[in-house]
């Protein structure tokens, strides 16, 4: 086992975006019916070996994010992603859960934290998550970013 960790990323909060020929729909939210949302995509998030920056160990590709309103100061966060196990390694939320920010500029106004499930080597394999996140109206209607931070993971180095 090696330490890892992720670089920041960071998105904006928008509408899910129309259907569209040639283009993979939104997978977040689930439901778009049940309530107004705020959706976001960041294209990946690499873990590499602590000091080693040329090459990460796995990664979590086409994160998708989203918070929806199911009703009065009710409030469900959900994200999607493929984990890309064709890196050097396996990895595994143990050391840390995935955080992801929830801002009104650079006011972080809600978190929430994810223990993806192990990304396996020679994968590619989608991972879902859904938990209820605790928000104000006005800041659900405020929100206009997600961040990612550094966070630390464990991996398995695969070698051929």
């Amino acid at each position: 086992m090696v330490e890892c960790r992720s670089l920041p990323q960071m998105c904006l909060l928008g509408p899910m975006p129309p259907r569209t020929p040639g283009r993979s729909d939104a997978q977040v939210p689930s439901d778009a019916s049940r309530g107004d949302s705020k959706y976001g995509r960041i294209a990946f998030v690499y873990f590499y070996q602590d000091g080693v920056k040329a090459d990460p160990l796995f990664g979590l590709l086409d994160i998708e994010i989203a918070i929806q309103r199911r009703g009065p100061r009710t409030f469900q966060f959900e994200i999607y992603c493929i984990g890309d196990g064709y890196q050097s390694g396996q990895g595994s939320s143990k050391p840390q859960p995935l955080a992801v920010e929830f801002r009104i500029g650079a006011r972080t106004v809600a978190k929430a934290e994810w223990r993806y499930p192990t990304v396996l080597n020679g994968h590619m394999d989608a991972l879902t998550f859904s938990a209820p996140i605790e928000l104000t109206d006005r800041d659900f209607a405020e929100i206009d970013s997600a961040l990612l931070p550094s966070v630390h993971a464990e991996a398995t180095i695969c070698l051929e």
